[in-house]
């Protein structure tokens, strides 16, 4: 069924919204230098206290990074018709409206204000991240066709209840609204879509993943900012200057003697006359004193009586668990464990990284399926990215050849159609002509079977570690 309303234009409160034309946007981010970290404790809510993190943070920030960064990897889309099956029509129109959505077409517009598509698919990952889930607005253009994808931040959502008719009396729905400097926006429109990682059912709002690390990352940073007052104090050598109260007292004036509060004055004048000469020394300047002082050098203690690596080892340990990241990831080397280990990490990580992924896939998928059903495509799209992988390009060719027999040989048989293999393959449509090949049996598999050894470590997952473990064999037809 056709939408009941589609409106032209970003419907979304952005930031130049309500502020006129030719108003210059200010940059409201805020700056963290020199934050102390008790500010984090005094956020209004987990978005702004995850999101200053990021800035204070290094664990924190290095985690987001590295998520977001091994998340978005090439996204890939398939586009079905109503009979579930691959569709080279919907395909090549997909292609077409993916083109016009990256490369502007009316030059007219002037400056081309629309983020790359990676541009959206990582900010919309680093949303997941920071806010539990992922919005974005399929903008139309003034023919009612897509123009824009404008991904919209969570965090600024709220919600209410609102009547629904389905046929079969008045249901109600939870829809998302937003409110921003006097406008109020009801995003009960078909264009808008949005989808959460872990949702709890109990929960109206969506919270962020890494909420869990909100205490370990601020006691973390308690205990560097402590270390670094303590360095400060004592973790550096000191000039010491004692002066000599008998010597300096036969210095003092005759007239000064008889006189306690004199006696304090002239005391106090030696002091602070030797104090402001050794403030103003240079490293290379020398100091020369009469007898009545003896110069001395207080050396830093720390190193034997301030030991914090069994403390600090601890804290990293929380703040690595709360954010779900090794410690190998936040660039902490740990002496403990084994290789064996090492990988079984890297692989749990990866797992991770593989989960944020779903909402931002699902949001995709709805989005540019109603981009096809605008132009009249009856159908929808599976949107997926490419599995994350560690090894380097060159490495990963060996297994690129395996899975090319793997599929060859199903499309030989007839368990895959030429459209599924050409999508597995990630060559594209096939060219105009080509011959069908599904089920023909042209793909004679070689009598030697695979070897175990082709693949290091026996296929062990575990073992399976960012060493190089390239197949010795393609495991092809000629193998």
């Amino acid at each position: 069924m056709l939408p009941r309303k589609l409106v032209a234009g970003i419907q979304t409160v952005d930031l130049s919204t309500n502020r006129g034309v030719d108003i210059p946007l200010p940059d409201a981010a805020p700056f963290y230098f020199n934050t102390s970290i008790q500010s984090i404790r005094a956020s209004a809510n987990a978005y702004e206290a995850i999101r200053a993190l990021v800035k204070i943070s290094p664990d924190v920030s290095m985690a987001v990074v590295s998520y977001v960064r091994l998340a978005n990897t090439e996204l890939r889309f398939k586009v079905f018709d109503m009979g579930q099956q691959l569709s080279d029509d919907g395909s090549k129109l997909l292609l077409s409206i993916l083109t016009n959505l990256t490369h502007l077409n009316d030059y007219s517009y002037g400056y081309d204000d629309r983020q790359p598509l990676s541009s959206v698919s990582e900010t919309m990952l680093n949303e997941i991240l920071l806010t539990g889930a992922c919005a974005m607005e399929l903008v139309l253009d003034k023919v009612r066709l897509p123009f824009r994808l404008q991904p919209v931040s969570p965090s600024k959502l709220r919600w209410r209840i609102s009547p629904v008719d389905t046929g079969n009396g008045t249901n109600h729905k939870i829809i998302p609204w937003q409110q921003l400097q006097g406008a109020t926006v009801i995003l009960d429109i078909p264009t808008f879509f949005s989808a959460r990682l872990d949702h709890d059912v109990t929960v109206t709002y969506p919270k962020p993943p890494l909420e869990s690390a909100l205490n370990a990352a601020v006691f973390n940073a308690e205990v560097l900012e402590d270390i670094r007052r303590a360095v400060r104090r004592s973790g550096h050598s000191r000039l010491v200057v004692t002066l000599n109260t008998e010597m300096v007292m036969k210095a003092m004036p005759t007239e000064a003697r008889g006189d306690f509060n004199k006696q304090k004055e002239w005391m106090d004048s030696v002091r602070s006359a030797l104090e402001t000469q050794i403030a103003g020394l240079n490293p290379e300047s020398g100091l020369v004193l009469w007898d009545t002082a003896e110069v001395d050098y207080l050396n830093s203690q720390i190193g034997a009586s301030g030991d914090y690596g069994p403390l600090m080892d601890i804290v990293d340990g929380q703040s690595s668990t709360a954010l779900h990241t090794p410690l190998s990831i936040l660039g902490k080397r740990t002496t403990g464990g084994s290789q064996s280990i090492s990988s079984s990490e890297s692989l749990l990580f990866l797992k991770h990284v593989e989960g944020i992924r779903k909402p931002v896939e699902a949001v995709w998928a709805r989005a540019l399926t109603l981009a096809l059903r605008l132009y009249g495509f009856e159908g929808y799209v599976e949107a997926k990215y490419d599995p994350v992988n560690l090894r380097p390009e060159d490495e990963l060719e060996a297994f690129k050849q395996m899975k090319q027999a793997r599929i060859l040989e199903l499309l030989s048989l007839g368990f895959k159609t030429d459209q599924e293999a050409a999508q597995d393959l990630n060559t594209g449509l096939r060219a105009p002509g080509a011959p069908p090949l599904s089920g023909t049996m042209f793909y004679e598999k070689g009598k030697q079977a695979m070897d175990p050894k082709a693949v290091a470590n026996g296929g062990d997952p575990t073992r399976r570690a960012l060493t190089g473990d390239a197949p010795q064999k393609s495991g092809g037809a000629s193998q």
